[in-house]
């Protein structure tokens, strides 16, 4: 297995994360490990949508380039960290998700994930 989709594999395998995604800044899926049913590439699709809205809105109240975006829903969370590595990762949290634990673990291993890409 590939050293990217293990990572990812491993991080769909918690029980406060649904899935998992990279997405590269055009859009297209570099790994991904969703749930079935979730089209991978709708959701590399609107993952550089909302990045770029985001960075949109940022840049409008000048607060800089987002390096994390975080969405909360009724059905869960959705987290975009931004890598270095011109992609996003995209973590797809259950609802009784410790967004804090997961949002430290996920910005401790980011360096790693961008060597991965």
């Amino acid at each position: 297995m590939q050293p990217l989709r293990s990572v990812l594999a491993a991080l769909a395998e918690r029980p406060d994360v649904l899935g998992a995604v990279v997405v590269s800044d055009e859009g297209l899926v570099i790994e991904a490990a969703l749930p079935s049913g979730l089209d991978p590439d709708a959701a590399a699709a609107h993952t550089v949508g909302a990045q770029r809205a985001v960075a949109a809105l940022a840049a409008t109240t000048d607060q800089g380039v987002p390096s994390e975006i975080v969405v909360a829903s009724p059905g869960g969370t959705s987290v975009l960290v931004r890598l270095p590595s011109s992609a996003t990762l995209l973590v797809l949290a259950s609802p009784d998700a410790d967004l804090g634990r997961l949002l430290y673990e996920l910005r401790r291993h980011s360096p790693a994930l961008t060597a991965l890409v």
